[in-house]
């Protein structure tokens, strides 16, 4: 990641021990795929004190197949982000099925870090195998 003089520390995601008995942490980078992770597979209603924060994609899974349906949580994944993380642009949104699992979905988010203008993925999996 290119130097900005802005530097993002916080926990990571999930929850670990570190080193020195402390939670593990995450910078820069690490921090908001970190966060997008959140984002995607938070429901929303989850967190007490912020209800509206995540983008429901979970409850969509089992759903058939259409375009309408991948449009959908497109638009969810594109717009929770755009509203909860400040330091991204989301360039793409692209919704397949996982081959192998039946009930998981991939969704990969292709997006630009404001600080640096470099450009981010991150592939989230939903549903479990």
């Amino acid at each position: 990641m290119a130097s900005t003089g802005i530097n993002y520390i916080g926990i990571a995601f999930p929850f670990q021990a570190g080193s020195q008995s402390v939670p593990e942490r995450a910078t820069n980078a690490d921090l908001i795929k970190m966060s997008i992770v959140q984002i995607i597979t938070t429901q929303p209603g989850e967190r007490y004190h912020q209800p509206e924060f995540g983008c429901g994609a979970l409850n969509f899974i089992f759903e058939p197949d259409g375009p309408g349906l991948v449009q959908y949580i497109r638009s969810a994944v594109s717009n929770s982000i755009s509203r909860w993380e400040p330091r991204v642009t989301v360039n793409s949104v692209s919704v397949t099925r996982n081959s192998m699992f039946e009930g998981q979905i991939v969704v990969t988010v292709q997006y630009t870090v404001l600080a640096t203008q470099e450009t981010q993925s991150v592939n989230v999996t939903l549903g479990s195998p």
